[in-house]
């Protein structure tokens, strides 16, 4: 297998050395033969382990298709939307690509992926994946791409103190607030720590509350509901929790679960926190001794029961215009196989989006369950610059945080979803 890192000054001159996916040479087209080259785009740095796990599935695929050379290319994530413009504009792609699920259907409407509605339907395994993030990849009743992985967020918590203190595992919005307060005053520590960078969150609270951030406005649009009193209350609560019931310190106004939350529950300075599954390896990295005294428990709605979630995560796609097709979709079936999903899971400590794929590590375990429940946004062209370019949520929880009325700061979000939502 080759592997190429696609530097930031090199960019350019990579996409314009290397041919259109799949290439000329042994076409599929052609007597039905193997490609003589499938390439492969996988996001982030490209990790030792992250290699070794992809020589396995190569080794796999090749099973199928012995004479097929699979080429992998590294693109580091701040050089994602950069990289797949000048893809689009010069023709020049890969034939199988990893890809953002909040970018799929920008891909879609930029006619980017390739529809394997065909393949997919003639993949026993797709009946294993979670419909909701596959109806993220569809498009007027069309499959554009394929759910792989999923980080959907929990509550971690410290189940020595939970069990000392008497705390069951909250079930409401009433039950979050008490624990933390337990905690707080037993253990002289923050009850919770709420960042205001923190979206994913946030959005389960909103969700909890049975609000919606939009919806569809009937004409291929959205509407905003984030001025409506579900969403208002949720933020509400959510902020409140720093700045009315003072369980959640005022320093991580700002900042995200990485920022400081993260590093302090590990520590055991902090009772709770919201985070992911893949957390738990870079917690132990941080301070390992009370690792088995961490659980997590799903983010709770405010009357009760689990909130929605949102998966933010990858897919895999075939690019439009790969020659390989058919052994472009073998790639993603060999990738996201019962046996490798797990093996991803596992070193990744992302949810596989398959339901039949569970983590190995008992204490993982509840993020199945919590990725059971996933929900999406409403993503489309414009998510990207109202999620991350102008943190419209973020900017106006730390406004509430520091103050600011709940319905006047959820008003002007509402302004910004009806404008960005809708470009």
């Amino acid at each position: 297998m080759k592997y190429i890192k696609v530097a930031a000054a090199a960019a350019a001159i990579a996409l314009a050395a290397t041919a259109c996916g799949g290439d000329g040479d042994g076409d599929e087209a052609g007597a039905g033969k193997d490609p003589a080259q499938l390439k492969v785009w996988m996001m982030g740095e490209g990790t030792p382990e992250q290699t070794k796990f992809l020589d396995t599935v190569e080794t796999e695929f090749k099973q199928k298709h012995p004479d097929t050379d699979v080429q992998i290319k590294y693109v580091p994530w701040p050089q994602v939307a950069t990289t797949f413009q000048k893809a689009a504009a010069g023709g020049e792609g890969p034939d199988v690509t990893e890809l953002g699920n909040t970018d799929v259907q920008s891909h879609v409407e930029q006619g980017s992926l390739a529809e394997i509605t065909d393949e997919f339907n003639g993949w026993a395994d797709g009946k294993t994946l979670n419909k909701t993030a596959l109806e993220n990849d569809t498009s007027d009743g069309k499959i554009y791409a394929v759910p792989w992985y999923g980080g959907v967020r929990g509550v971690w918590y410290r189940t020595d103190w939970f069990q000392e203190l008497g705390i069951q595992p909250p079930k409401s919005w009433a039950d979050l607030t008490a624990a933390a307060k337990k905690v707080q005053d037993a253990k002289k520590v923050p009850g919770i720590g709420i960042p205001s960078d923190q979206t994913n969150a946030l959005l389960s609270f909103i969700w909890g509350n049975n609000g919606e951030v939009a919806v569809s406005d009937g004409n291929g649009g959205w509407k905003g509901q984030l001025d409506q009193p579900a969403a208002v209350e949720a933020a509400e609560f959510y902020s409140g929790l720093v700045a009315t019931e003072k369980v959640a310190p005022e320093k991580y106004i700002g900042k995200n679960e990485l920022e400081g939350p993260q590093r302090d529950f590990a520590l055991g300075k902090l009772g709770m926190y919201i985070d992911g599954s893949w957390a738990l390896k870079e917690m132990k990295k941080i301070s390992e001794k009370d690792a088995a005294k961490w659980g997590v428990f799903p983010i709770p709605s405010k009357a009760g029961g689990n909130a929605p979630v949102m998966a933010g995560g990858s897919d895999v796609a075939v690019w439009k215009d790969s020659k390989a097709k058919k052994a472009a979709f073998d790639y993603i079936t060999v990738l996201n196989n019962a046996k490798n999903a797990k093996a991803w899971a596992d070193y990744s400590g992302f949810s596989s989006m398959r339901s039949d794929v569970k983590f190995s590590d008992p204490k993982l375990e509840v993020f199945t369950e919590i990725a059971g429940n996933t929900k999406f946004p409403p993503i489309g062209a414009g998510w990207a610059e109202f999620e991350q370019a102008k943190k419209v949520l973020p900017n106006t929880i730390k406004a509430i945080m520091q103050g600011k009325s709940a319905g006047e700061e959820m008003k002007k979000a509402n302004e910004q979803a009806n404008t960005l939502l809708n470009p």
